[in-house]
């Protein structure tokens, strides 16, 4: 019986270590959302997978899915994005249970974590706010002046970042609300 691996987009949000050479790692991924995933003698120093996985960086992940875990069998960084990435993984951290597919959050956080040095500060935070929420069904699309979802789904982020600017004071207290609705 062959192994399947899955190699998919991730973020990784948060290592543990294990025993004297192991890590677990929590990664947030394109097609099975948030998984604890346990990455054998990665703390040796003769571990080529070490750097990959890091708190923070963005990259491809191959796994395997045993019977009770995910194991890492592969790694590779695309991109570092720093701060954006440090922001998004606070906000998810907090609001992603479990396994299960997120590829449109998923897309839609590469696409912001490409723009957002050319977005003002201030509105960049409240739109990576705005579009975890609203994926994840705690914030209304209407507040930004979708007509549903459909059309917001549509919209590029430059689209979405535009209607925030026409509508700054509403999504932001629209966000504040729901933040403070879930008390986060």
């Amino acid at each position: 019986m062959a192994i399947e691996k899955h190699t998919t987009e991730s973020i990784v949000i948060d290592a543990f270590d294990q025993g004297e050479h192991d890590r677990v790692i929590k990664l947030f991924t394109r097609e099975f959302g948030m998984v604890m995933v346990h990455a054998r003698s990665i703390r040796k120093l003769a571990s080529k997978l070490r750097a990959h996985v890091l708190p923070g960086r963005v990259g491809l992940v191959t796994l395997v899915k045993g019977k009770e875990v995910w194991r890492l069998v592969g790694a590779e960084n695309q991109k570092a994005k720093g701060e954006a990435v440090q922001e998004a993984i606070k906000i998810i951290r907090r609001l992603i249970r479990g396994e299960g597919e997120h590829k449109i959050l998923y897309d839609r956080l590469g696409e912001f974590f490409q723009k957002f040095t050319t977005y003002e500060p201030s509105k960049a935070k409240v739109l990576l706010y705005y579009i975890i929420l609203v994926d994840l069904g705690y914030a209304d699309i209407k507040a930004i002046g979708a007509k549903n979802m459909k059309e917001y789904i549509s919209w590029s982020m430059d689209d979405i970042y535009t209607h925030l600017t026409l509508a700054y004071k509403d999504v932001h207290s629209h966000v504040s609300l729901v933040l403070k609705e879930i008390q986060l």
